[in-house]
């Protein structure tokens, strides 16, 4: 299955060994690029830069989501919200819901999430972090 991970760029490091272990049992894996943290791309680069670059960067990885055949949101706690993931997910998020992929949530969706009721309807598999349940 080709699978394209979705998340917060806090999480890159644990997306990449994520996709390797799903690697090793016969899947194909995307990421997130650059894959590094904004942090450290506006520190190599410049914040305007990272700004100009990321109208290109959802485009490209929505052309990864177009190609694929499963969605991994990878939705840890951040800012104190358990299974966060922001604007730019739910938007890579609704193009695979739109294209009719199939949709892994890494964590469970809560009532208090922000984007709960957009969310709730959508038919999902819920991993509760375990990588074994991506058939």
């Amino acid at each position: 299955m080709k699978i394209v991970f979705c998340g917060s760029c806090t999480f890159v490091y644990d997306m990449k060994k994520a996709a390797d272990y799903l690697a090793e049992k016969g899947h194909e894996c995307f990421l997130p690029t650059p894959l590094i943290t904004e942090e450290e791309y506006e520190s190599q680069n410049s914040k305007e830069k990272k700004i100009k670059m990321k109208p290109f960067w959802t485009k490209r990885h929505c052309d990864k989501i177009k190609e694929s055949d499963a969605v991994l949101i990878f939705n840890r706690e951040k800012k104190n919200i358990k299974g966060y993931f922001g604007s730019n997910t739910l938007m890579e998020l609704s193009v695979a819901f739109y294209l009719g992929k199939k949709i892994f949530f890494l964590n469970n969706i809560h009532e208090d999430h922000p984007h709960y009721e957009e969310i709730i309807g959508m038919e999902s598999v819920v991993l509760n972090e375990n990588l074994e349940k991506v058939k």
